[in-house]
């Protein structure tokens, strides 16, 4: 047997030990109290009363008491949901009794409350509707009287032969003896020098005048009884009435001067409440308001009624009978049912114990081996015993650790392809110009935006002196790499041919009796965009794989004409969007570079005014397409038009801002290139 030190050492290893900071702060709270209440103990057997009473504030359950048990109650929650909770198995328990325990308990306690503000408001019903009934036949038994009083009858003798209402008054009055508020006929209940009746009145034609016969029946105990027969007791409790304050005006009615004796009403109680039918037949209280009406001043008031029921006595007084022992049958039925759903639902928390046992297993399994994982050793496999999805999943974990150390690797080398990438991108950002020069006449500005980390699309300013400026834009077919590549080449070549002025000549060779007739280039005196276009296609054509073509505008600006001078080659047209708002579109030129060799290429001259702005753009301007269809150039041309006084990197971010818009959420499908430039006064 365990030694009373190893089974104390058991115990204290299982107890769980103050780690955080609240939990230390809870203990030493605790100590505090545990302290005061032993000198409160102190102070009580020493006899020194008023010291302890002025520790009781402090201690349980005063201040510290209060502090302590809400400290107790966070502890408590932390170290349940860090401890109980972290096993798998009390989750699924917890959770089961969350999803199938408490919405049952909260639709059983629905359906009590429901059930009982059903009897409690029926209950209410049916004392109030008797009421009424008693009122209205107080009023039919006061117009037969009226009718017999017409016929010569008098009200002592209607008085004594009243077998219905014994103890009712019939009075007979002039119409103008009565409340100025009563008019017609009326039957309800009203209050009547410090009474209240049941009370109905009808008009009669007596002697030539108009007079009211008048029924009263007091409302009172013998009232009461007769309206809760077989429904248990009644209490009628009237509100005194309003007390006059000193130096207010004196009470007009004498009503009113009994409300200043500021005595209220004494309450009004009748029935009796029989004694349980069966153990389930609970005692329903109840209440409701009922209207009264002051009788000298018409005013009209709600007073309580309240009462007590039983269950059988309700459903007795609901089925209108006097046989109740089914009632008690209807309980033992509820008490059946009650049981036999817990029955249920333990049967269903048994089962549902047991099938999440194996489920924490297939789990523990593979908490181990991620364990195994973390500490690198790839080597460990789980013993699959199962067949269910959750083997399948420990069979998908041996699986994926096997190849786990080879996704390693793949991801180093994906990382150093994206560093490579990086620098790529860093290298090329470096290719674009990076000030926007210009001339005395125009102002120049550029951007473009990859839709990867690198960009296929292409713009260059090459500068010829303070007079002339070229403008390059180009679209390399593909993207990615290979396209930003080949960007790169075109970038050298075309800032190549232009600084050397290389244009190409015709050159004849006679052999003999055979004449060659081939294309060089050679030094130029200026630059000629065509040219330039010849030379860069055949330099693609020679030095690329044949899938492999870009399309180009290069212009050149003449500052002293307000001129430029531009070649396309198979590029979306540039626009010149004029200040009185005339487009046009620059298109002259011929077929994409480094598809065909020997391609000849137009030139064009087109005027500037001042004002005039010019678009070029690649096609990740135009063609993102949400589902209204594309961007479009005309989208373009009013979304700068819309800015054309503004600088032009506002109107380019305008630009770029309405086509983001346009897709939305979705990725940049293309790269996006914008050059403008506008002519200045």
């Amino acid at each position: 047997m365990p030694s009373v030190t190893e089974i104390t050492r058991k115990l204290f290893s299982r107890w769980p030990r103050p780690t955080t900071r609240l939990s230390r702060f809870t203990l030493y709270w605790a100590g505090l109290e545990a302290v005061l209440l032993l000198l409160q103990r102190i102070l009580h057997f020493a006899g020194a009363l008023d010291a302890e009473k002025s520790l009781q504030a402090w201690t349980s359950p005063g201040l510290l008491g209060t502090v302590l048990v809400i400290l107790v109650l966070a502890v408590t929650v932390r170290w349940f949901r860090s401890h109980v909770m972290w096993s798998v198995r009390n989750r699924l328990i917890v959770t089961y009794l969350f999803i199938g325990g408490v919405p049952v308990t909260l639709v059983l306690a629905m359906a009590f409350i429901s059930g009982y503000a059903v009897m409690e408001q029926m209950a209410t019903f049916f004392v109030l509707s008797e009421i009424r009934a008693q009122e209205q036949r107080l009023g039919a038994a006061n117009a037969s009287a009226a009718e017999r009083i017409e016929d010569g009858a008098s009200p002592k003798q209607l008085m004594e032969a009243d077998t219905a209402y014994r103890g009712r008054s019939i009075t007979v009055t002039p119409k103008s003896a009565n409340p100025k508020w009563l008019q017609d006929g009326f039957t309800g209940l009203v209050f009547d020098h410090g009474q209240y009746y049941v009370r109905a009145v009808n008009n009669v034609s007596s002697g030539g005048q108009d007079s009211f016969v008048t029924s009263s029946v007091p409302f009172d105990q013998k009232f009461l009884a007769k309206v809760s027969v077989g429904l248990g007791t009644l209490t009628f409790a009237p509100q005194a009435v309003k007390v006059t304050t000193p130096g207010a005006k004196a009470p007009a009615t004498a009503n009113e001067a009994m409300g200043a004796t500021n005595n209220p009403f004494s309450p009004i109680s009748a029935g009796s409440l029989e004694g349980p039918r069966a153990q389930f037949d609970r005692e329903i209280p109840f209440g409701g308001l009922i209207q009264t009406r002051d009788w000298e001043t018409g005013r009209q008031d709600l007073k309580f009624i309240a009462g007590n029921t039983r269950l059988s006595m309700f459903f007795a007084y609901f089925a209108n009978t006097s046989s109740v022992e089914w009632t008690g049958l209807v309980g033992v039925a509820l008490a059946v049912a009650a049981i036999a759903f817990a029955l249920v639902v333990l049967t269903a928390l048994v089962i549902g114990i047991r099938l999440t046992r194996t489920i924490t297993y297939s789990v523990s399994n593979l908490y181990k081996a991620t364990e195994h994982i973390n500490r690198g050793d790839f080597s460990h496999r789980i013993q699959v015993r199962e067949k269910d999805q959750l083997a399948a999943l420990q069979t998908s974990f041996n699986s994926m650790t096997e190849s786990l150390e080879k996704l390693i690797i793949e991801q180093k080398e994906k990382e150093r392809l994206q560093s490579e990438l990086e620098i790529a991108h860093e290298v090329q950002a470096q290719l674009f110009p990076r000030a926007m020069s210009g001339t005395a006449s125009l102002e120049l500005y550029g951007i473009c935006r990859p839709a990867r980390i690198v960009s296929g699309d292409y713009y260059d300013f090459l500068s010829y002196g303070p007079e002339q400026i070229g403008i390059a834009v180009g679209d390399i077919s593909g993207k990615g790499i290979s396209a930003a590549l080949l960007m790169a080449t075109i970038h050298s070549a075309v800032r190549a041919y232009e600084q050397e002025m290389l244009v190409p000549v015709t050159s004849t060779t006679v052999f003999g009796h055979e004449t060659r007739t081939t294309r060089i280039a050679l030094p130029a005196t200026s630059p000629s965009p065509s040219q330039v276009l010849w030379l860069l296609n055949r330099h693609l054509y020679q030095s690329t794989q044949p899938e492999k073509y870009a399309t180009m505008f290069l212009g050149l600006y003449d500052d002293e004409k307000r001129t430029l001078t531009y070649s396309n080659a198979g590029h979306l047209p540039p626009i010149s969007l004029g200040r009185d708002g005339e487009i046009r579109r620059l298109e002259a030129g011929g077929m994409v570079v480094g598809l065909f060799d020997n391609m000849e290429y137009e030139e064009e001259t087109v005027q500037f005014n001042p004002g005039d702005i010019f678009i070029a753009f690649s096609d990740g301007m135009t063609e993102p397409e949400n589902e209204f269809g594309e961007f479009g150039e005309d989208r373009l041309i009013e979304t700068i038009s819309a800015y054309r006084d503004q600088p032009l990197e506002r109107i380019t971010e305008h630009a770029v801002a309405a086509v983001q818009d346009w897709i939305g959420s979705t990725e940049q499908p293309d790269d996006i290139t914008l050059v403008l430039a506008r002519c200045m006064d």
